[in-house]
């Protein structure tokens, strides 16, 4: 069996708070996120509150959370947002799994399941240019550089 058939994701849950939270607070994930720190926990359970609220897939703005597991324990984290003309993915791969082909078959998993939910083929994401990992597997899956800034790379894959 391969990695990415092994990973499976199913929807975030409140339950899954912990599990978000304990990467979101860990200093190795964080360098690569937001504005590179470790987040605090008002800005968590925020961010958990509003992606619980489930707005439609078909408007700009619809996300959905997704929770990376393997045999049943959590690996990672995909978040997904409707843009105007793609949907946008993200992924936290939980630093004791790095290493070992979860972010890629994360990604794998992602790309097969996205379009099926959205109903949109093409995807986005944006990556921190010091993050070489992420960059290497984006890049591995056929996504194209369109642009950068000074914070950020933006890839597309149609």
């Amino acid at each position: 069996m391969s990695r990415s058939q092994s990973i499976t994701l199913r929807p975030f849950r409140s339950a899954d708070t912990e599990f978000f939270a304990s990467m979101a607070s860990d200093e190795r994930v964080a360098r690569f996120i937001g504005y590179g720190e470790p987040w605090d926990r008002q800005t968590i359970n925020a961010c958990v509150k509003q992606s619980l609220q489930h707005e439609p897939l078909d408007t700009v703005g619809g996300s959905r959370w997704f929770l990376a597991t393997e045999a049943n324990a959590a690996v990672g984290l995909v978040f997904c947002t409707r843009q105007e003309s793609c949907v946008e993915v993200g992924y936290w791969v939980s630093p004791d799994q790095w290493g070992r082909g979860v972010g890629g078959a994360v990604l794998d998993s992602t790309l097969i399941s996205i379009p099926k939910i959205y109903g949109i083929t093409k995807i986005s994401a944006r990556v921190a240019p010091a993050n070489t990992a992420s960059t290497r597997l984006l890049t591995s899956r056929g996504f194209r550089l369109e642009k950068r800034d000074d914070m950020l790379e933006y890839y597309t894959l149609e």
